[in-house]
This record gives structure tokens, C-alpha cells and sequence, in this order.
């Protein structure tokens, strides 16, 4: 995916980010390089930056794909060129959402996220026709109570929220308790799996 070029219009008095871009480039490659040495497919949360060009770094510099927030983010990196997409945030589609995650899916290698049973089975029904398979993580619960926990079950993510808070240990602790999660969530897998279910930290 090439890097996008915009010149976009700024009216006086605009609120204006300015970005080290040589900051911006060693922090996406220590990611990637952390990534590789864990063995994880890497999908940067999007909802950060929301910026083509930002994303055109991150997947030219090893990111697998994007993680997004909603549909809307979704469509607008696929329009920007992006094939591999995650939407972490459980879906209850209706008919118009249904409708745009199918065409979504004609595009993009697609995922998103369910949390329980009746949830997979409403995405499931939502999705029939999609052009291919819709595949699906199931998100579990690492401790900030967000979510409990014709698709593809393909592994488990987590959102390790309660890391964001004003108590200089909340980070540490909110990584233990997702490294914590997703192994057990991992070892639990059931024996019908092949192979230990891929994880994932969209965060």
C-alpha cells in the first residue's frame, strides 16, 4: 500500500498536529520488530491515528493489517487500499450494517469480534452471502469488564482498558492481567482446534 499524499486546506486559527516523522518510523518499527520476536501477526488499532498515510507506514513496515473500531472506520481504510481489517468491538448488525460488513468482506480479508454465543449466531446469520468467510475472534474479559466473552472461529482478543488509568503501575498491571487472560483463554481452547488459536492486543 502506497503512502497516500493529501495537501489538505487549513483555515486560520485550525488546531494543527505536527508529527516527528523519524519518531513516528522508530516507534512503528520497534512494534513490528517486538512483534516479529513474539510471533504475532500485528494489527495496530487504527482509532489512534485514523490517518492513511500513518496506516501505509505501519503495513509497509510490517503490520499484517489494521485493527478498527467501527464499520465506518473500517470502510474508510478499505477505501484507502487496506485488504486485511479487524473491527474489535462485538457487532449486533442490523440490516444496514449487515449489508455494509458483506461488502466490506468483498473487498477485505475481514474479522470481528463476538462475545457470546447468541452474538456469533446473529453475526452468522447477518452475514449469509457475504462473498467469503467473515472471520471471527471471540473477545474475553482481562479485567476491564468491557465484555464477557457460516463464521470461522479463529482465535480471541482482549482490551486491557483499565490500563489507562492515572496510577503509574496501571499499565504494568493491566499487561499482566492480559498476558494472564489470553494464555488461559489459550489453553482452554477446545481439543477439536487443531492448533493454539491465535491472540491478539488491539489496544
Amino acid at each position: 500500500m502506497p503512502v497516500p499524499e493529501y495537501a489538505p486546506a487549513r483555515l486560520p486559527g485550525d488546531p494543527l498536529a505536527r508529527l516527528d516523522i523519524d519518531v513516528l518510523e522508530r516507534n512503528i518499527a520497534r512494534m513490528a520488530a517486538a512483534a516479529r520476536s513474539g510471533g504475532f501477526a500485528l494489527r495496530p488499532h487504527a482509532k489512534t491515528h485514523k490517518c492513511p498515510q500513518i496506516a501505509a507506514r505501519q503495513l509497509a513496515m510490517g503490520a499484517s493489517g489494521l485493527t478498527v473500531a467501527t464499520i465506518r472506520e473500517a470502510e474508510a481504510f478499505a477505501d484507502a487500499g487496506v485488504t486485511d481489517l479487524f473491527i474489535a468491538c462485538p457487532l449486533w448488525p442490523d440490516a444496514d450494517k449487515a449489508r455494509r460488513l458483506r461488502r466490506l468482506a468483498e473487498v477485505t480479508a475481514l474479522r470481528v469480534g463476538v462475545e457470546s454465543a447468541g452474538g456469533a449466531r446473529h453475526l452468522g446469520r447477518s452475514l449469509r452471502g457475504a462473498a467469503r468467510p467473515v472471520e471471527v475472534l471471540v473477545e474475553i474479559d482481562s479485567g476491564h469488564h468491557r465484555t464477557g466473552a457460516g463464521l470461522d472461529v479463529v482465535g480471541v482478543f482482549t482490551f486491557p482498558g483499565h490500563g489507562y488509568g492515572h496510577d503509574a503501575h496501571a499499565r504494568e498491571r493491566a499487561a499482566r492481567d492480559e498476558e494472564s487472560a489470553l494464555a488461559q483463554a489459550a489453553s482452554s481452547w477446545t481439543p477439536a482446534a487443531r492448533s493454539s488459536p491465535p491472540t491478539s492486543r488491539p489496544g
